[in-house]
């Protein structure tokens, strides 16, 4: 470079498109746009890009119908991150929540980034929870018309209740309850109903702590969710002796009567002990034959630490009350104090997504989808400031964008060749101006 030569110094290269760099994001889909995009759809009505953009458009308008119908045909052509995820957010709209579920998984088989891979997560924990609720109000508001007898070996067990005055101890009726789910579901010859879906349905009759150990009730709870038999049981704690004592009754729901009991007492320290004591003896009076392996997997304890499981039952009792922040403090303590405390670990990476708004509203999966949105590009008054900017450096390629993106959206393979850009996915709206100050 010559000291006489004047050459403009590029204080900012941010501009409106970038020639270097990440992945940008694309515009929303305005409502204004959409007349247009179906205009476009009737003459190319395979073109699966446009199909999404329309789709999401559909979505972003409170048209879900709409959305899904189209949305469908592009994932029917090819399964994209944005194409599945929109889908999945219009199936939520129109209330099919299986639907979106299953669109969420297939979404999960394309995702690439860690961030997308969480939202994903964050939303199917979200959509099982909503799904527990909706099923307890479906089975109470159904009650009266159930006439189908449950598979004899379907069982469920509900929260138990702590009868003591040590409030610390509060939380083991649901960490006693989910030891009891996961010890009997080893039993090959046993169906077990989800812990939580039985609370949920503990939740929706509003079950005091009291009620929850009576007969009837029992029954009640697990005629509604398809169990042929219920465990319901206490903790009760003696002051005098210092021990704890587990008491389990499981009650038949077709004869509402008491089909078999368990009990086992010892101190605190030993409450792992006590409850393998109590599911040999519920089996043993249920009649259920065990085999070497199912009653070798039945004596693994989840922790040697005591602490560790009471910190994991709080996060059970937290979870199950919305709490999502405080769940996954309660259950990365348990992990903390044990680190082979796998369902800790596992509860602790689940909740974690869930603590934060995007999560629990979508927003996260609908901001990383709609950044993905195929055909976006720049409006024509970007493109204006675009081309002034340019024609400061460059008076002949200021010209070509005039030319060619002024009458309307800017196409990214358009712009990428106008600039000899080789990948168009690189060009994209950043929201910046380029400042160009020529030299002195």
């Amino acid at each position: 470079m010559t000291p006489n030569r004047r050459w403009p110094s590029i204080l900012a290269v941010g501009l409106f498109a970038a020639g270097c760099g990440g992945r940008l994001a694309g515009p929303d889909v305005l409502p204004s746009e959409l007349p247009s995009l179906e205009a476009e759809r009737a003459r190319k009505p395979n073109d699966q890009q446009l199909l999404v953009r329309l789709g999401a458009g559909y979505y972003r308008a409170k048209r879900p119908a709409e959305a899904v119908a189209v949305l469908r045909a592009a994932v029917a052509l090819q399964r994209t991150f944005p194409a599945t995820v929109f889908l999945g957010l219009a199936y939520e709209a129109t209330g099919r929540l299986d639907s979106a579920q299953a669109a969420y998984r297939s979404a999960g088989a394309v995702a690439r980034t860690g961030s997308e891979k969480a939202e994903l997560e964050a939303r199917l924990a979200h959509l099982t929870q909503e799904q527990l609720k909706r099923f307890a109000k479906e089975a109470v508001a159904s009650e009266a018309r159930l006439r189908t007898t449950p598979a004899p070996n379907t069982i469920a067990v509900l929260p138990w209740r702590y009868l003591g005055t040590n409030q610390e101890l509060a939380p083991l009726e649901r960490g006693v309850a989910h030891m009891l789910v996961t010890d009997l579901g080893v039993v090959r010859s046993l169906v077990l109903v989800e812990r939580e879906q039985m609370q949920a349905i503990a939740d929706e009759l509003a079950l005091t702590a009291a009620q929850r150990v009576e007969v009837p009730t029992a029954a009640r709870s697990g005629r509604l969710v398809g169990a042929a038999r219920v465990i319901q049981g206490t903790i009760r704690e003696d002051a005098r002796s210092a021990q704890i004592r587990l008491d389990g009754t499981v009650v038949s729901t077709t004869s509402g009567g008491v089909a078999g009991r368990g009990s086992a007492a010892d101190k605190l320290a030993a409450l792992f002990a006590m409850e393998k004591e109590l599911v040999f003896s519920l089996l043993g009076s249920l009649g259920v034959n065990l085999s070497p392996a199912e009653r070798q997997a039945i004596t693994e304890r989840p922790t040697a630490d005591l602490q560790a499981f009471l910190a994991f039952s709080r996060g059970l009792e937290a979870q199950d009350r919305g709490d999502f922040r405080a769940a996954a403090a309660h259950y990365t303590a348990a992990a903390a104090r044990d680190p082979n405390f796998r369902a800790a670990r596992t509860r602790a990476a689940n909740a974690a997504v869930l603590t934060g708004p995007l999560g629990q509203s979508g927003a996260g999966l609908a901001t990383l989808a709609g950044s993905q949105l195929p055909g976006a590009g720049l409006t024509a008054g970007r493109a204006i400031a675009l081309r002034n900017a340019i024609d400061l450096v460059a008076p002949s390629t200021g010209g070509q964008i005039a030319r060619r993106t002024l009458g309307g959206p800017v196409v990214r393979s358009r712009l990428a060749e106008t600039l000899r850009q080789d990948d168009p996915n690189q060009i994209g709206a950043v929201g910046e101006i380029l400042v160009v100050i020529p030299r002195p």
